[in-house]
């Protein structure tokens, strides 16, 4: 026999929330998981695509200008419009100066990070990004304060900034929190203070939640977790399947592979380059034929 519909409301109710709270649990703990898979999938692109750019970047940006150009010509001998054509060489030099701008600035932070990790092992400080970063995990977790409601929300916020500061590489900002947890979780607790400030504002004096109350809570942030864990799986899927991660693998278990695939890269950028060379030298010829005939350019 069904003995829990005699039971009271309450006690079910309580129940509910009970197992909602162990969900809640496993939900954050899955998704700290995923989040740091897929940080580490992220790097490893990052890393790939680094040296790609530094092998074939000037050969990308050179194949670019000249579609730029070429297009910018095709443009120009097919429009006799004179305000048009004014309007299309603007367009041109205006491209011309943005795909400049945006090399110049992947070739200077490419730079900038080789010359760092060429003064600190980036093993060492993925390991010891690792490391810190457990160890706030084991200091900061929510879990640890899922009876102390406010405690709680202090720590889920400290959390948030832990696992930010993880997700972007930055050892610093972990190992400030590191030497002083305390300083940072006063920080945290005037932001969830401010934040309940402003809740009780709409709310009145209704400060006592009800089981109901607590219930939907639950299930909201529930909701929340389960809907940022389908996002994060599928980045995570995207990344796996990904080209770039394909590359990384090549390149760190297969490096003859690799480098013969960047070979194959690199020529065959050389024959579009030249391919868009001998079609500018022809456009740049028609446009002088036009000129000579008293076409205003």
């Amino acid at each position: 026999m069904e003995f829990k519909k005699f039971l009271p409301g309450f006690l079910r109710r309580g129940e509910k929330i009970e197992k909602l709270k162990k969900k809640i649990r496993e939900a954050r703990e899955q998704l700290t998981n995923l989040m740091v898979e897929v940080f580490e999938l992220r790097v490893k692109v990052r890393e790939v695509l680094e040296l790609v750019t530094e092998r074939v970047g000037e050969l990308e940006k050179k194949k670019e200008l000249l579609i730029n150009k070429v297009n910018f010509l095709r443009k120009r001998l097919a429009n006799p419009v004179m305000d048009m054509r004014e309007e299309d060489e603007q367009i041109w030099r205006q491209t011309e100066e943005k795909i400049n701008r945006e090399y110049r600035e992947v070739f200077e932070k490419i730079k900038k990070e080789r010359e760092f990790k060429d003064n600190e092992n980036p093993k060492k400080k993925k390991l010891r990004l690792k490391k810190v970063w457990m160890k706030l995990v084991k200091i900061f977790h929510p879990d640890k304060h899922m009876n102390k409601e406010k405690d709680k929300e202090v720590y889920e916020e400290m959390m948030v900034t832990v696992n930010q500061a993880k997700k972007e590489g930055n050892l610093d900002a972990l190992e400030a929190i590191a030497r002083d947890p305390e300083k940072f979780l006063r920080e945290a607790g005037k932001k969830v203070k401010s934040s309940e400030s402003k809740t009780s504002d709409h709310n009145g004096d209704n400060s006592k939640k009800s089981a109901r109350d607590e219930e939907k809570e639950l299930l909201m942030t529930l909701d929340i977790l389960l809907e940022d864990i389908k996002k994060i799986r599928g980045e995570e899927k995207k990344l796996k399947r990904s080209a770039d991660l394909t590359l990384w693998e090549m390149w760190k278990n297969r490096p003859g592979e690799f480098e013969n695939t960047m070979r194959e890269m690199e020529s065959n950028l050389l024959i579009e380059i030249e391919t868009l060379e001998k079609v500018l030298s022809k456009l740049m010829k028609k446009l002088d034929e036009k000129t000579k005939s008293g076409w205003t350019v």
